[in-house]
């Protein structure tokens, strides 16, 4: 999966850059679409006449390069010149890169308001300065061309410059033969340079990679090699990056030296913002690990939470490098994200809203992953704590998302979180049950309960609360010593079971629902005195009396 990643993201830096190789220049867009006082020739910066100059010259052709000089001389005097510029610029000392994008040019290097310096070229002689000047030819906007000053150097200049050698010593196909315009040669020399790069960053690769073990370990208290080694493709990516930067200078021409640096700085923010994608990653990982072993499940979105941040703002500085390099203006445009950020923050209103609520969520520790929860009518465990939102598992396995906002505007209670749970029952005795069996059941319930080694013996009560509709109603009251609502459900059941077991040594029972019906009042009054007169009769305490009663029929 990485060799393929690394392999897409060269391809796509490749394609990117590919614009500025002098044999692949992409056709200029329809002249309809550029504004009439643009020039043709992209002279109207000293970037676009430097670069046009250039990729004339690379492509042979020389009466376009002549058109980036000022210079007013034979058409053949001027080809010849300008072939001879581009000998002496390619021993140029200096960074294209910097060259001003802006018609006004370089407003603070200290010339004359009209002039820009490229570089200079060291002769035996001394140094020849490369200016541009800004001339108005015509009606047209002012444009920048190559100064006259500069170009009557030129040809002593060249003169003194051994020109490369390297071609007398090739083989005629080698140097006739072009690939987009490009003679074969380069491109044999550019798929040598690059597998001599590769070899380097795969060797440097491979002794970086124990130096970040320690790192890592001291980081998480883990270490994993699996997970260490994931870190050799970005590492190599940016050790590759190194050596272009290092082979590019040795290119034989300028164009060339510019494009490989280009490339080379494109490869390292991408690596750069890979490695620390990936190094993040396998330290929020291991450092997960560890918090389960540790049973310390509630640091984990704390965590979770550091490594999105930690992404946001690598890819953020990565973006910003990469638009600094396109030359645009990032120090304007950070400017511009004030206003732009009223506007963008109105209009996601909401996501940043989850947002913030699910920092707020994550920092107080108010839910944490793994723990039990009711919100609102769900209840589950917490799967996630995202930035946006919050993923809870609910008891029939489903997956619930709910929005941070709405989480904290919800109420939510957190189960995991006791440190002992209440055991609370109601139940009811027969009413046939005498005082004394009452008392036994009091007592002994009361003492098995502050007995039992899972039950706080400070809250462990028992009362007889009522007479019910059909019973006589008790309460149990205690708190278990369990924070696992399992490990409370066998406790429960064991506390309930020795509950039954009193009852029945006691000679009573539970009560059952159930009603007394009176199907004749008359009969009810005059049996009420029979009931009193057999009792004095027999000196029968009452509840006998009215057994016998019930027997003899009378109701």
């Amino acid at each position: 999966m990485y060799r393929l990643a690394a392999l897409t993201l060269f391809s796509l830096l490749v394609r990117a850059t590919f614009a500025q190789l002098p044999a692949a220049t992409a056709p200029s867009p329809p002249a309809s679409t550029k504004p009439a006082e643009a020039d043709p020739l992209n002279r109207d910066t000293p970037r676009g006449c430097v670069l046009g100059f250039l990729k004339a010259a690379e492509r042979g052709n020389y009466e376009r390069a002549a058109q980036y000089l000022d210079l007013q001389a034979p058409p053949s005097r001027e080809q010849e010149l300008a072939r001879q510029l581009q000998v002496v610029l390619n021993r140029l000392s200096g960074d294209l890169d910097a060259l001003a994008r802006t018609p006004e040019g370089d407003v603070g290097d200290g010339l004359p308001e009209n002039r820009d310096r490229v570089g200079f070229v060291d002769t035996p002689s001394g140094r020849l300065d490369i200016l541009l000047d800004r001339v108005k030819r015509g009606t047209g906007p002012p444009i920048w061309l190559f100064s006259a000053d500069t170009l009557r150097g030129v040809p002593e200049a060249f003169a003194e410059i051994s020109a490369p050698g390297i071609e007398r010593f090739l083989p005629r196909p080698l140097k006739e033969v072009r690939l987009f315009s490009a003679p074969l040669w380069r491109w044999l020399a550019i798929l040598v340079a690059l597998s001599f790069a590769s070899v380097v960053a795969l060797l440097v690769t491979r002794g970086l990679i124990p130096v970040f073990r320690p790192l890592i370990r001291s980081m998480t208290g883990h270490h994993d090699d699996q997970r260490v080694h994931s870190l050799r493709w970005p590492l190599r990516l940016m050790v590759l990056a190194l050596v272009i930067q290092i082979t590019a200078h040795f290119s034989v021409s300028l164009l060339a030296r510019e494009f490989w640096i280009q490339v080379s700085k494109l490869f390292a923010v991408a690596g750069f913002a890979w490695l620390a994608v990936q190094f993040i990653d396998v330290v929020a990982d291991l450092r997960s690990r560890q918090l389960l072993r540790k049973d310390a499940m509630y640091k984990m979105a704390v965590v979770a939470l550091i490594r999105r941040l930690f992404k946001i703002l690598v890819v953020f500085i990565a973006f910003l490098m990469l638009l600094k390099g396109a030359g645009v203006d990032v120090t304007a445009m950070l400017a511009g994200l004030g206003v732009g950020g009223i506007a963008l923050a109105l209009a996601a209103q909401k996501t940043l809203e989850d947002l913030f609520a699910g920092i707020a969520i994550i920092s107080r520790e108010a839910v944490r992953v793994g723990d039990f929860c009711k919100v609102a009518d769900q209840m589950g465990t917490i799967v996630d704590v995202g930035l946006g939102s919050t993923r809870i598992r609910t008891l029939d396995r489903s997956m619930v998302s709910i929005p941070n906002s709405k989480i904290s505007q919800m109420s939510l209670e957190n189960l995991s979180l006791r440190d002992k749970i209440w055991f609370h029952h109601l139940f009811g005795l027969r009413y046939d049950t005498s005082p004394e069996q009452m008392r036994y059941v009091l007592a002994q319930v009361g003492e098995m309960m502050r007995g039992h080694r899972k039950i706080e013996k400070e809250s462990a009560r028992i009362r007889f609360i009522s007479f019910g509709s059909s019973s006589l109603d008790l309460e149990v009251f205690a708190y278990i010593l369990e924070r696992d609502y399992a490990s409370f459900l066998e406790v429960q059941e064991d506390v309930l079971l020795r509950i039954m077991d009193i009852v029945i040594a006691s000679g009573t029972r539970i009560a059952l629902p159930s009603q007394l019906n009176f199907l004749d009042r008359d009969r009810g009054a005059s049996g009420g005195e029979e009931i009193q007169s057999a009792r004095e009769q027999h000196h029968l305490p009452l509840d006998e009396a009215v057994s016998r009663a019930h027997k003899a029929g009378i109701t």
